[in-house]
């Protein structure tokens, strides 16, 4: 449990990651980054959670 928490956490990082880059390269990309960063976000958390429970 501990470790698919981390994994989640990993990828909501990596996807913030990806919401700042659709925000900077597409012409109307604050929509999409707004989508993004809150599944991003959601990922982290629930993997915050996760590791918590387990540890």
């Amino acid at each position: 449990m501990f470790y698919l928490g981390r994994g989640l956490q990993v990828i909501g990082m990596a996807n913030l990651v990806v919401a700042f880059f659709v925000g900077i390269t597409e012409e109307h990309g604050m929509g999409p980054e707004m989508v993004l960063l809150g599944i991003g976000a959601a990922l982290f958390m629930l993997g915050r959670m996760l590791e918590r429970k387990a540890g």
